[in-house]
Parts: structure tokens; sequence; C-alpha cells
């Protein structure tokens, strides 16, 4: 019932979200403890074998099906090593091999689904519908929950590469994203629906896929937060206007349902009954969410007139204020949160603020040196080989490039 008292009332929750925010400081946080040089060192050394083994392997990946066996296994003995021994997530301290054997498994099943259902997308694609599936299977560990790969949390992971890229297409037409949002809630609300192509009829389908994992009540709740999250989406497009400027108030709004919602339904569908500290929670996460995507796509978001809270003010005191409450928003609705495995809900909270300090330095530009000499303090490794890292991530959008990594990504799922 928790869950239906969000749609009777969902300002009162998102309002909760707001006044935590507003309680913020904007003060720099004294609650982390400094990387030494030596840890960053270490780090460093061990980030650059590790990518260096990587690259040598991907680069000897065989032209011809002779071979493959072999590399396959290779490969993914070098992802094990990685996954139970790096020393800058530390993935390993919250989770026996065992239990990442099932994670790795469970996310490879994922992208089994994807290059079947969906082959037309680019490894940048698959790569944000994947990050969406780790989010829930992150939430699953909160709970101790260990089924494994899920469905609708499939369809809901898809959901963003599709709706959110053709709502950000700058290319289609407002009359076109009212047109795809509307056979979106038809669909939803249970009315026919006549796709007029492929991809609309993809986005029902990814629906459907969601709808069909559960029982009449389970369904209606799930589409319920659908059709919010679609709400969420349609009001998000005011951030896109140059011609209606948003008050921080304004964006504000926007940033706390989208972002609150779009968690909310990861949560979902975790199986676990979903009381109201898990609303307060999730609600809060997902906004965090939202603001660091805006974090890193500040540079973005400025050139093309988009209004965040990051764009609010082009003064760099402005934006490290709002880190600043971000950090402390952060660290407060996790400490409020009971999770029922508090371990790994440390382990989220570690990665969320390395996210923060990740994203502030890839984007320097926005931010004084002497803040950026303080997030210093508390990168795993050098900003100078954090910003190599970021670049060399960056290079991996070239085509041909992304066609080579979809050869090899089918080799490793299959």
């Amino acid at each position: 019932m928790i869950l239906f008292e969000l749609f009777a009332d969902k300002d009162k929750y998102l309002n909760t979200i707001k006044e935590e925010w507003f309680m913020a400081r904007d003060t720099f946080p004294d609650f982390f403890a400094d990387i030494s040089p030596d840890t960053k060192q270490h780090n460093k050394l061990y980030l650059n074998s590790a990518t260096d083994d990587f690259q040598k392997q991907i680069q000897s990946f065989p032209r011809l099906p002779i071979g493959r066996k072999k590399w396959k296994q290779k490969t993914l003995r070098l992802l094990s090593d990685v996954l139970y021994n790096e020393t800058i997530i530390g993935l390993h301290h919250t989770m026996k091999p065992p239990v990442i054997d099932d994670f790795v498994e469970e996310i490879f099943e994922f992208m089994r689904q994807v290059r079947s259902f969906a082959p037309e997308l680019t490894f940048t694609d698959i790569g944000q519908a994947v990050r969406n599936y780790i989010v829930y299977a992150m939430f699953k560990k909160i709970h101790d929950e260990t089924s494994g790969f899920n469905l609708a949390a499939f369809g809901y992971s898809m959901l963003y590469p599709f709706t959110d890229n053709y709502i950000d297409n700058t290319k289609c037409t407002p009359k076109e994203k009212q047109a795809y949002n509307r056979i979106i809630r038809d669909k939803l609300q249970g009315l026919p629906v006549h796709p007029e192509n492929e991809y609309q009829a993809k986005t029902c389908k990814l629906l459907q896929t969601i709808e069909a994992e559960y029982p009449k009540e389970k369904k209606t709740g799930a589409n319920q937060l659908l059709l919010m999250m679609l709400e969420a989406q349609e009001y998000s497009l005011r951030q896109q206007s140059k011609e209606l400027p948003l008050s921080m108030e304004q964006r504000m709004d926007i940033s706390v349902y989208k972002g609150g919602i779009s968690v909310l339904i990861d949560r979902f569908f975790v199986n676990k009954e979903i009381q109201e500290k898990d609303l307060i929670f999730y609600l809060g996460f997902g906004f965090f969410l939202q603001l660091a995507d805006d974090l890193q796509d500040i540079k973005e978001d400025s050139e093309q007139g988009h209004s965040t809270l990051f764009t609010m003010d082009l003064n760099n005191v402005h934006k490290e204020k709002v880190v600043n409450k971000l950090l402390h928003f952060l660290h407060q609705i996790m400490d409020d949160y009971e999770a029922d495995n508090d371990s790994f809900k440390n382990f989220i909270l570690s990665a969320s603020y390395l996210l923060v300090f990740s994203s502030v330095a890839g984007s320097r530009e926005f931010f004084s040196t002497e803040y950026l000499d303080r997030i210093e303090n508390y990168l795993p490794i050098p900003s100078p080989a954090l910003e190599n890292y970021l670049h060399s991530q960056i290079e991996t959008m070239d085509p041909k490039l992304q066609k080579k990594y979809l050869k090899i990504l089918d080799v490793l799922v299959k």
C-alpha cells in the first residue's frame, strides 16, 4: 500500500526530498579521508597495468573464428582478476568471488538479450542500457535479494536508449516527440496502439515485456510509475527551451521528479515490499543521480542552453556550492537509510562520492583551481591519470571501434 500512497500524494514525498536538499550545507564537507600519494600511485600503476592488459587482449582479437574460444577464456580470466583484485573501487570487499561471478553472468545475460532484441544499437547505447541495469542490480544487493536476470528490469533499462535518445534528438520535431510520447501513454493506459514504424513498435514491445512479468495489481503499479516517468520526461523538455528560462525552483522540480521516479522504478523491480523509508531514500538517490548526470554534462548543457542547476550561474562559486550540497545531501540520505545490507550500501556511497569527484575533475574548466586542488585529495588516482583515462573512454566513440567492440561483445557473451 505504501507505493500507492505515492500515487495519491506524490508532492508530499517529492517536497520531502526538496526540503532535504535545502537543508544540506553548501560548505565543503569534512567527512572525507585524504588518500595518500603512495596509495594514489599504487592505484595508478594498477589501472595502467590492467588497461594495458585489456588493450593488448582486444588488439589480439582473432579475425577468424579459429582461436576465439581460447581468446574468450583468457579475456574472462582477465575480467575476473580485475573484479577480484582491483584497488580503486573495491567491489570484492563486499562481494565474494562466487557472488561476483553470478553478477557478471547476470550482466552477460542482459547483453545477450540486448543483442537479440536490438542488434542495431550502438556499443555506446548498449553501455547506457547496461549501466541502467547495473543500478537495479545494485539495489538488489542492498536488499540481499538474490534472484537472477529480470526481464522487467531489462525492458525498463532498454527504454532509456530508446526514449531518452529520441527525446534528446534535436533532429526530431516537437510534434514527432509528442506523437512518440502519446503512443507510450496509450500503451501504458491499455488503449489500442498502432506503431507507425519499427522504432515505435520496439518501444511498445519493451513496455509489454515489463507488463508481462507482473499480475494485474503489480502491473498496475508498474504502469502508473512509468506514466509518472513519462510525465517527468515531458516536463523535462522545458529544460531544452532557450525561450523559457527556468527558475531555480523549476529546475529542482524537474530534477527531483525525473531522477526520483526513474530510480524508484528500479526499486519496484526488486522483489521486496516497498516501505515509506524506501520511497524517501530512492526518490532522494534518484535526485542525486540526476544531478550527478547534470554535473557530467555541464559543458554540453551550457553550449546548448539547457537549464539545470549547474548551468543557472556561470560563476565557479555557484557550481562549487551545488557540488558541496550534493555531497552533503548524499551523505545524509544514505546515513538516514537503514538497509538490509549496510555493507553494500556503504560501497554504493563510496562509489557515489567517486562519481562526483571524477565528474568535477572531468569538467575542470568550470571549477576554480582551489576547488580542484581540494578534490584532488580524495581522488583514488592523480587527476592527470584520471583525465587520460576519461579521454581514452571518449575515443571509444569512434564508429569503427564501435563495430569492432560489438563483434567482441558477441563473442564474450555467447
